[in-house]
Order: C-alpha cells, then structure tokens, then sequence
C-alpha cells in the first residue's frame, strides 16, 4: 500500500517539476524574443530620427 502512494508522490512531483522547468524555458525565450522587438524597434526609431536630423542639417545648409 504504502508502495503505491510513494509511486504516485514522486510521479506528481517529477511532473511537477517537468512542468516548471518547461514553463521557464517558454518563459526565458518569450522574454528573450520580447526584448529583441523591442531592441529593433528602439534601432528603427533611432534611424528615423537622424534620418529626420541629417534631412534638417541639409535643409539649413541650402538656406
């Protein structure tokens, strides 16, 4: 008896643990993913603005 209630702890904790860790590798790569938009989009809005900047330099210059 006391068998089988020791089988079943240790299969709910190992799935138990299965589950975290699998949980956390989804996680930890969402976040990685998350923050490389974020980067790219920061470099995007950063290459707009000295677009913007060179094309006001220009404009200074012709007047």
């Amino acid at each position: 008896m006391m068998g089988a209630n020791g089988t079943g702890l240790f299969l709910m904790l190992a799935s138990f643990a299965l589950t975290f860790f699998v949980a956390r590798a989804v996680g930890k790569r969402l976040k990685a993913r998350r923050d490389a938009e974020q980067a790219a989009q920061a470099e995007r809005a950063l290459a707009g603005q000295s677009r913007q900047m060179r094309r006001a330099a220009q404009r200074k210059q012709k007047a």
